[in-house]
């Protein structure tokens, strides 16, 4: 007995049917053209959702290592730089930033560099140049757009920009997705606001950025100084002082999802604050420092670059501690990571963190190398 085939089938279907009170030739409707189409469609709707699920799949980061969880850290994969080209290793990565695409930009201090990795810790492109934009007295500016001096914060915004703190250049400088140099400000040769630390009071000695929506946030050593995304400047805050609200040599700013709460780490006062985004407290975790020999106990020891984490609360990179403090979106601590080492998992000083889908990518800045971890906490 042979297979019936399509034509078989379809002399096997009745001449017609009633829909709606409507007589339909379904012989003539079921053509073989019509059902191939449909076939045809049907595969390319599982084929587009096969491709989507596998981009989605190769985009997670890979485990890498076996390695166990140290001190409520999971290793996942470590990086000591481009591994290529004149300058295979960083030097002093001190901030990561994690942009569209699940990009890695990484600053590589010493180097005068971004480096750009994917997901999984592959290196994709450096950019940026080493120019100095404001020389000592007898020598020349060497600056051209996109020049770098000694970068430090960084962070995208929605359109994968990369906005990088060049804290010798006084200034913060803007690159395109690729890398490409698009404005730097403020201009570094003329005061900011009602002052600023920049060389000469000019332009400001910018330790971190955080970019939300169509504002971004800049540290300098006594403020908060908030521009557009063109580097217009809308307000500034903060003042030398103990007070609450006063800062010292800030070195983190991160703003909440909802741009409602900016949180900075008030390093120098052994401090994290939360801020409304026009400047009024809302919380602070930690004790002021009573100088060299104080004996006082303090939650956060030297806070540096800190994050927010998806579900609200703060992460943040404890420099002195070496280990990375949680704390709640009300200012309670929720957990601390981490503990000094070289191993995977270990860190040493760290500088700053971001999160990547479940997991966190950490500069781990003595150690030479940026870590994609998992906090596991402890057992």
């Amino acid at each position: 007995m042979t297979e019936p085939t399509l034509d078989d089938m379809l002399e096997s279907l009745p001449a017609t049917e009633d829909v709606g009170g409507c007589r339909r030739n379904l012989r003539s409707f079921m053509t073989p053209r019509r059902v191939f189409v449909g076939i045809a469609v049907l595969l390319s709707l599982i084929l587009i959702a096969l491709i989507v699920y596998l981009l989605w799949f190769l985009g997670r980061p890979e485990v890498l290592s076996n390695e166990p969880s140290v001190a409520g850290i999971q290793p996942i994969w470590e990086v000591f730089g481009p591994g290529e080209g004149e300058r295979p290793l960083f030097s002093s990565p001190s901030g990561v930033a994690v942009g569209p695409g699940n990009r890695i930009y990484v600053t590589d201090s010493d180097n005068s560099r971004v480096c750009m990795f994917d997901s999984q810790g592959r290196f994709i492109r450096e950019f940026g140049t080493f120019g100095i934009a404001k020389p000592a007295a007898g020598y020349a500016a060497t600056y051209v757009p996109g020049s770098l001096n000694y970068p430090l914060g960084i962070d995208t915004d929605e359109a994968g920009n990369v906005y990088v703190a060049s804290f010798h250049n006084d200034s913060i400088e803007v690159f395109g997705p690729d890398g490409a140099p698009l404005r730097r400000f403020p201009d570094p040769e003329v005061p900011t606001g009602m002052g600023s630390s920049g060389y000469g009071n000019a332009g400001i000695a910018v330790t971190d950025v955080a970019v939300s929506g169509d504002r971004v946030y800049a540290t300098d050593a006594y403020q908060v100084f908030v521009f557009t995304l063109e580097g217009k400047l809308v307000d500034q805050w903060g003042k030398p002082g103990i007070s609450p609200g006063d800062l010292d040599h800030p070195n983190g700013i991160a703003v909440s999802d909802d741009g409602q709460v900016v949180y900075v780490s008030d390093s120098n006062h052994n401090r994290v604050t939360a801020f409304t985004p026009w400047g009024k407290v809302l919380w602070q975790v930690g004790t002021i420092s009573g100088g060299i020999g104080d004996q006082t106990e303090r939650l956060v020891e030297l806070p540096r670059g800190l994050t927010v984490l998806p579900g609200g609360s703060v992460l943040v990179t404890d420099a002195f501690a070496f280990s990375l403090v949680e704390i709640s979106s009300g200012g309670e601590i929720v957990d601390t990571y981490g503990e000094r080492g070289v191993q995977p998992g270990q860190i040493n000083f760290p500088n700053d963190v971001e999160p990547l889908r479940g997991y966190v990518v950490i500069a781990d800045k003595e150690n030479g190398r940026v870590q994609l971890v998992r906090l596991v906490g402890e057992p």
